[in-house]
């Protein structure tokens, strides 16, 4: 079957279509360029040769746009291997039959790279997130609410060591989220490079906190 366009005689053609007298635009208008570009205004030659470095350095790398991308290339693989070491040490899930009725939520991985203060690379990093946006209020998560230190008090404390001459130190716990139990029954997909086992109809039954769990702040 051939497709025609239809004449302006053609009865099929609704009358009011036809007589109507609408502007055709024959090709897109240009935009035009801001009067005054950024680049007369931004320099970088008046920083550091060392921060100079470290911003051509975070141009020149990239990170993988998934996990498949990531497994073949050994540094970020490193990472990845040791995020599942990390997570399984903290026994963070078991692995079970997916209950019937239950829908698992989804799960990604996330990349990125942390430096050291002079440019140079620190560690390639991968960590496994939740997707939490996926949860049911009131029977997948409950209390979202986590106390912490208001940004005011922060400052006050600042004031007081600076006034007194106190020495003070940072604690950065690693995995932080992760050592938080769960209280509510969440199935969790296996993971992306992970997943032989789905095909079997196995998941993760959570135990710990992931990121980007609704209610990982408050465990």
């Amino acid at each position: 079957m051939v497709f025609q366009p239809c004449q302006e005689s053609d009865p099929r053609v609704l009358p009011e279509v036809n007589h109507l007298n609408l502007p055709i635009a024959v090709r897109k208008g240009t935009r035009s360029c801001t009067q005054y570009p950024i680049s007369n205004y931004v320099c970088y030659n008046h920083l550091s040769p060392s921060f100079q470095a470290f911003i051509s350095r975070l141009a020149k790398t990239e990170t993988p746009k998934n996990i498949y991308e990531a497994l073949n290339k050994l540094e970020w693989k490193k990472g990845v291997l040791e995020e599942m070491v990390a997570l399984e040490k903290n026994h963070t899930w078991d692995i079970v039959n997916n209950p019937e009725g239950k829908t698992p939520i989804g799960c990604k991985w996330v990349f990125a790279i942390k430096y050291k203060s002079d440019g140079s690379i620190d560690r390639y990093k991968a960590r496994l997130v939740a997707k939490g946006f996926t949860l049911t209020y009131g029977i997948e998560y409950q209390k979202t609410f986590a106390p912490v230190a208001k940004l005011n008090i922060v400052r006050v404390l600042l004031s007081i060591a600076a006034n007194l001459d106190w020495q003070l130190q940072q604690l950065d716990i690693k995995n932080a989220f992760h050592n938080g139990d769960l209280e509510e029954e969440v199935y969790m997909d296996l993971p992306p490079g992970f997943d032989k086992e789905r095909k079997e109809g196995k998941v993760y039954k959570l135990k710990k906190s992931l990121y980007r769990l609704k209610q990982s702040p408050q465990a």
